[in-house]
């Protein structure tokens, strides 16, 4: 009776993955964000495009990465680097030609690579010609008149039309969401930049175009799409003012900022999930045995609210919602139990058939290596990559790379260029810096004899780069393809269960376990030190609180993350680790009764 109760119990507490199914490959895989403009530059001009990418599309062959997404690559003006789309089925020129695109995706299909787009339907650039004609009038007879949220003078003003503001909405970049155009006598929203105007979804005919513009590169052959800023496509009609927040605290002589409204008119209305379902069918309908569409989800929010956009087992929406828990760590904030708050907070609200993720870092945040410091970078890496569900890398976070600083007369950013008094904090320039391949001019990435677009870290010339870390197999990108390794080829890998060992304010460790426990699979300890000095613990009596013993209460360093003590054996009564360093230990782990029969 004993040995029954263990092993019910076991089964309980585990959500099982037996294997994936060809519309599952995504489960399996890693994701990596490539930020086109920085990735490689093929042509001279010292801006990355697709021509680049496709020359080194093997590298990710070596690394074991099998996903890539791109930023947009849409024909834009770039005032926000191609989030201000001026055609949506057309490749803007720094970028390359369409021809670039058609053999970018063909070569990485032909090396077993994924191919994930950016798509971008909140808004568009105030150059797309659809906003060029919505402005000119308001007349029925302008196809494009309601293409965009056009809103009248606030009435009862008794100001100028163009003072008389709809109401109090702010935008992501700070101040007035609305922008007067005299030739309508009317505001036009824009929650982004004034040069992106925001589509106006309640117009089919505006659906219908996104569904267009979805189909065109869904038959290109791309694996799937990631969807910008998707809690804000829709706001309330009633355009009330939005309740201020009680918790901000406003800096004189700042215009308003975001953060000092609470959103409530003009985020995560209901109306994104039925049109996400709408957009998940269209991608279904193109996914054929080997070939499923993937689609993710962008939204900075709690993550009950990101729950949601998973939908339900019979009106699923995205596969997955990026899960941004991680940004929020920083030095101040670094521990084992934070770390342990931001992954259970996750894991333990998910359905059965819901897939978990993570994303240390992305285009918009200050890179991991800075905000939680170099030491423990790589243990950052072991944390992404070993959790269960899907990890994204930004690119060069494989070799650790780090910030720039841009001074404000160079800035590229938008973000820090409306807003000069505070431009350091708004810029996103320092985590977009070129990825740094090899120790030549530029760091490998362009042949220009002027300037990149952005400079390279000069650590570079220090061995942050691709062709020096290669060569070291001790490096972080030697960790980084052994972590991919064992992702791949380990079945404790390939499952999506979670077991917390040793949780403290230094320490977070969690155990992945196979599902098949009557073979004596292997099963692996991943421990991370998150803390400022070293720490020793008991992983043996840790165990035992779970019901679990260790053969031999012993096991193998499979990998250290510092490339200095795989292959060692590892007793597991006494496991001690430097600030900043991660373990993953290779060991039978059983249950209390699978133990006793087997000794």
């Amino acid at each position: 009776m004993a040995v029954i109760r263990a092993i019910y119990l076991f089964v309980l507490t585990q959500i099982l993955v037996k294997g994936l199914r060809w519309n599952e490959w995504w489960k399996g895989t890693i994701v990596y964000q490539i930020y086109p403009r920085s990735f490689m530059d093929s042509d001279g001009d010292g801006v990355g495009d697709l021509a680049g990418i496709t020359s080194r599309l093997e590298y990710f062959n070596d690394i074991g990465v099998s996903t890539i997404w791109l930023n947009p690559v849409y024909k834009s003006p770039m005032a926000d680097f191609g989030y201000d789309v001026a055609d949506f089925k057309d490749i803007d020129p720094i970028f390359g030609t369409m021809a670039d695109f058609d053999e970018l995706i063909s070569k990485a299909h032909r090396l077993g690579l994924k191919l994930v787009m950016d798509f971008v339907p909140n808004h568009t650039s105030d150059q797309h010609p659809w906003f060029v004609e919505s402005k000119k009038n308001k007349d029925s007879t302008n196809r494009y008149r309601d293409y965009y949220v056009w809103v009248d003078p606030k009435k009862n003003c008794s100001d100028p039309p163009e003072k008389c503001i709809p109401n109090n909405w702010v935008g992501l970049l700070g101040g007035t969401v609305w922008e007067w155009v005299p030739e309508r006598q009317q505001f036009y929203l824009h929650q982004f930049l004034k040069k992106q105007p925001d589509l106006n979804h309640r117009d089919p005919a505006v659906q219908l175009q996104m569904i267009d513009a979805l189909q065109f590169w869904l038959e290109k052959g791309i694996d799937g799409i990631r969807v910008d800023s998707i809690r804000f496509i829709y706001e309330n009609v009633d355009l009330d003012d939005e309740p201020i927040n009680p918790d901000y605290t406003p800096i004189p002589g700042e215009r308003p900022q975001y953060n000092s409204l609470i959103h409530n008119k003009t985020a995560d209305l209901p109306e994104v999930q039925e049109l996400l379902y709408v957009w998940r069918r269209l991608s279904d309908e193109y996914s054929r045995e080997h070939n499923y569409r993937l689609m993710v989800t962008e939204a900075y929010v709690t993550h009950k609210t990101l729950l949601s956009y998973y939908g339900t087992p019979e009106r699923p929406e995205a596969d997955f919602p990026f899960n941004f828990g991680f940004i929020d760590l920083n030095k101040e904030n670094l521990s084992g139990i934070k770390i342990h708050q931001l992954v259970n907070d996750w894991m333990k609200d998910l359905s059965p058939d819901e897939w978990p993720n993570w994303v240390i870092g992305n285009h918009d945040n200050s890179r991991i290596a800075d905000r939680i410091g170099v030491k423990y970078a790589r243990a950052l890496n072991v944390l992404n990559l070993l959790l269960p569900g899907t990890p994204t890398t930004y690119y060069g976070e494989e070799i650790a790379m780090e910030d720039i600083w841009v001074s404000y007369n160079d800035t590229q950013d938008p973000f820090a260029i409306n807003n000069p008094e505070h431009w350091e904090e708004y810029t996103r320039d320092p985590e977009r810096s070129p990825l740094q391949w090899d120790r030549s001019s530029h760091a490998g990435f362009s042949k220009t004899t002027g300037k990149a677009w952005l400079p390279v870290n000069q650590n570079y010339l220090l061995g942050i780069n691709v062709a020096d870390q290669k060569a070291d197999n001790t490096s972080a990108l030697a960790l980084y393809k052994k972590l991919a390794a064992l992702r791949k080829d380990e079945p404790a890998f390939h499952t999506n269960h979670l077991k917390y060992v040793v949780v403290t304010e230094k320490i977070f460790s969690f155990l992945r376990m196979p599902d098949d426990q009557d073979t004596k699979p292997d099963s692996f300890l991943v421990i991370i030190n998150a803390g400022t000095s070293e720490s020793t613990h008991d992983y043996t009596a840790a165990l035992k609180k779970l019901e679990l013993k260790a053969e031999g209460d012993a096991g193998v360093i499979e990998v250290s993350s510092n490339m200095d003590r795989n292959g060692k054996s590892q007793g597991l009564s006494k496991i001690s680790l430097a600030a900043g360093e991660a373990l993953i230990i290779k060991t039978s782990v059983y249950g209390f009764s699978s133990a006793v029969s087997n000794t």
